[in-house]
């Protein structure tokens, strides 16, 4: 009787064990199966908060601002006179007249800055704005700068965004930097028309009708 109540104890001991084992491989498995979707949901998750380059894109296209008439007009007159050799508000043509003719026409300048590479400062009145001409071998002027004008119902440089000289022209034959500046430099003719302005700011500064020719050394080509 002893001996069979024993063998009763060890088979339900047995069969406990055995069930622990069974319980403990099902959570075994189970713990592996959760690390498992774990894991793709975890990386759902980084995808969908990571910016997507397309949207990026789409974003930057949507949030376009149209370029205002006015902006466009000016930009535009710009354009067409620096194919002349000249910048609104000024008769005088870049690598063709010499700066005795702006002294005879506006009278002495109101500074002259640099030696070596001298430019002449000019505030005209009349509501024409102000300017620069650089002055190269032979008196012969290879740069005539406009800082536009701040009078009047004219534009203001300040109020055209470089964006809006790409937007109207198209891309620059080339794009420059000059210290703090952005130089978009588009080729026309025998010029190079320049919009400059502070990278930090993108507006327009000064624009610039530039002659190479004008401005090669003695003896350049």
């Amino acid at each position: 009787m002893m001996i069979t109540t024993i063998k009763r104890k060890s088979i339900a001991r047995s069969i406990m064990g055995i069930s622990i084992v069974v319980l403990l491989a099902g959570c075994a498995a189970d713990s592996k199966s959760n690390t498992g979707t774990d894991q793709p949901d975890t990386q759902q998750q980084e995808d969908v908060n990571k910016p997507s380059k397309n949207a990026s894109t789409e974003g930057n296209t949507g949030t376009t601002i149209p370029v205002k008439e006015e902006n466009t007009k000016l930009i535009k007159e710009i354009y067409e006179l620096s194919k002349e050799g000249k910048v609104p508000g000024a008769d005088f043509v870049s690598g063709v007249d010499l700066i005795d003719e702006v002294h005879a026409s506006w009278g002495e300048p109101d500074k002259a800055v640099g030696a070596g590479d001298p430019y002449e400062a000019y505030s005209p009145g009349a509501g024409r704005g102000s300017f620069a001409f650089g002055i190269g071998r032979g008196e012969v002027i290879y740069d005539v700068r406009s800082f536009g004008s701040s009078e009047g119902s004219k534009v203001q440089f300040n109020q055209i965004s470089l964006a809006d000289i790409t937007q109207t022209l198209g891309s620059p034959s080339e794009t420059r930097t000059n210290g703090n500046d952005d130089i978009l430099v588009y080729k026309v003719g025998e010029y190079e028309l320049k919009f400059v302005g502070p990278y930090d700011k993108q507006v327009l500064h000064h624009i610039s009708v530039y002659s190479p020719k004008a401005a090669a050394p003695m003896g350049g080509k």
